[in-house]
This record gives structure tokens, C-alpha cells and sequence, in this order.
């Protein structure tokens, strides 16, 4: 069975399903989507898969994939961001399908070995989404003054 997806990436293993709340978690999580390959940590040949992210925070990510990976599996993960590709390996906590998504497979992954060197990876993904935040916030910001100014043109021409 897997892990839900509410719970810590500290927690110990679990095999059975636990329906965790957004109160059990530990860390924030953040919606961002990116492209990432995923490879199987392994001496043999090594299987690959291309997905996404669906959401990251400082305790992990999760990653829609084409295949189902078992929890407990180690793989590693490559995702490309707009400042270059970030790398790591990581654990898959739990699996789950994505509704109306019959071909992908939503997967929690938890970094393996945690400590502060590898929490800069997941820094550097959420300053990217803080980044692009901004960025749309700005533009919004820009288009809502526009249409205020044209508003008020019309007002005076009247």
C-alpha cells in the first residue's frame, strides 16, 4: 500500500493508508510545474520517466509520472528550472492516481539524507515560483492601471 500524502517526510514507514490532513504537515506546500525526469537508483540498467512536478516544499515534491513507482524505491530526479537543472536523490514516500488520469501517477517524494545542503535545491524551486508570482502580479498590477486610465479618459471626454 502507499503513504498518503499528508505525511512528513520524517515520519517512520508506513504500509498501510493514513488519510493525512494539511494539519499533519510539516511543511507548506507550493504548486509548481515543472518538467522533471526521474531515473531508478539501481547497479543495473536503470529505468527513466519525464513528467512534472505537481507541488514542492521544504520537505519534498511530488511528481506526476507516467508509471507507478513503489514506495520505498530510491530514484533520482532532475528537474528543469528556469535558473538550470537541479538534481537529487530521493525516496518515494507514497503513490497515488491523478483523478480522470488513467496514464499518470502522482508520487511523494521525500530528499534522501536530508540536512541543509539538500533543502537548497527545494529554496532555489520555491524563490523560482516566489519569482513568477511576482512576475504575474506584476503584470496584473500593470493591466488593472491600464484599464483605469482608459476609464478615466473616457470619463473626461464626456
Amino acid at each position: 500500500m502507499s503513504q498518503a500524502p499528508g505525511e512528513s517526510g520524517t515520519a517512520k514507514w508506513r504500509t498501510h493508508h493514513h488519510a493525512g490532513s494539511s494539519a499533519d504537515r510539516h511543511h507548506s506546500r507550493f504548486g509548481v510545474i515543472l518538467p522533471v525526469r526521474c531515473t531508478l537508483v539501481t547497479r543495473r540498467v536503470s529505468r527513466t520517466w519525464r513528467g512534472h512536478t505537481a507541488n514542492v516544499s521544504g520537505g519534498g515534491l511530488a511528481v506526476d509520472l507516467p508509471a507507478r513507482v513503489p514506495p520505498r524505491t530510491r530514484v533520482t530526479i532532475e528537474i528543469r528550472t528556469g535558473i538550470g537543472p537541479l538534481r537529487m536523490e530521493a525516496d518515494v514516500r507514497w503513490t497515488r492516481r491523478v483523478a480522470g488520469r488513467v496514464d499518470v501517477t502522482r508520487h511523494g517524494l521525500c530528499l534522501a539524507g536530508r540536512s541543509e545542503v539538500m533543502d537548497l535545491p527545494i529554496h532555489a524551486l520555491l524563490g523560482q515560483w516566489l519569482q513568477s508570482l511576482a512576475r504575474q502580479e506584476a503584470k496584473a498590477m500593470a493591466r488593472r492601471e491600464a484599464r483605469r486610465r482608459t476609464q478615466s479618459r473616457r470619463r473626461t471626454r464626456k
